[in-house]
């Protein structure tokens, strides 16, 4: 236990010291070891609470390593039960505002592909989520319609969605006018990978959005007539 705690002091004063990349490089490393150690995660819960603070903090990072290796780092301390277990309401919200942020105004792709990833992996409980849930939403549709046409993002808040599905089912059917369109427009898409991620995604979050509501399916009808009028058009050309 002390010397999991040691590690942890000296990771902490690099980060302070300014040497990020080798602390939240060694943080890693310590936390992908500890996974099946409950000292080391015994020793992480203990200073989680700082650890947060520093990690969150660096994951705006105008220094694209930096704050990618601080996303994995934060990805593993909302992930592990145990650790999500001593997170105060303060810090967790901390947490999701510094991603919903993060997510709309990045210039980095894989910073902003982190920054989702680290929602989709998320095991905080379904209250806390629901009262988040309108930032959540708005943060994972904008990663969904990216700016920049980055599948590998879209793969990513496709996973974001379907995760919040299965947290949120309710809410997410009532919204759902909001986030299914940009589904469905891609499986008109030209790029079988796209159609096939879409795909799948409406597989598994199919029992929240059949029957769909009223607003859902007027935008299915007119989504599903382009569909098809593209399908017609791609036969005869």
């Amino acid at each position: 236990m002390s010397n999991s705690s040691d590690q942890l002091e000296e990771i902490k004063t690099l980060i302070s010291s300014g040497s990020k990349c080798l602390a939240y490089s060694t943080l890693l490393h310590f936390q992908e070891q500890s996974s099946g150690d409950p000292t080391s995660i015994q020793a992480l819960a203990g200073i989680s609470q700082t650890l947060l603070s520093l990690i969150v903090a660096d994951i705006s990072d105008d220094d694209e390593e930096i704050a990618a290796l601080a996303l994995k780092c934060l990805g593993f301390m909302i992930y592990h039960p145990s650790l999500v277990a001593v997170i105060a309401v303060d810090d967790a919200n901390l947490v999701i505002e510094s991603l919903v942020r993060l997510i709309t105004t990045t210039k980095m792709k894989s910073v902003r592909n982190l920054g989702v990833w680290c929602i989709s992996i998320q095991q905080f409980n379904a209250p806390f989520l629901d009262s988040h849930y309108n930032s959540l939403l708005q943060a994972v549709v904008h990663a969904l319609d990216n700016p920049i046409g980055s599948l590998s993002t879209t793969f990513e808040a496709i996973q974001a969605l379907i995760k919040l599905a299965s947290n949120l089912s309710e809410r997410m059917r009532d919204s759902s006018h909001l986030w299914a369109p940009p589904i469905y427009r891609r499986l008109l898409s030209f790029d079988k990978k796209e159609r096939d991620m879409s795909e799948r995604c409406l597989s598994k979050i199919k029992p929240i959005i059949l029957p769909p509501p009223l607003v859902l399916s007027k935008v299915q009808m007119c989504l599903c007539s382009i569909y098809f009028a593209s399908a017609s058009i791609k036969v005869h050309s």
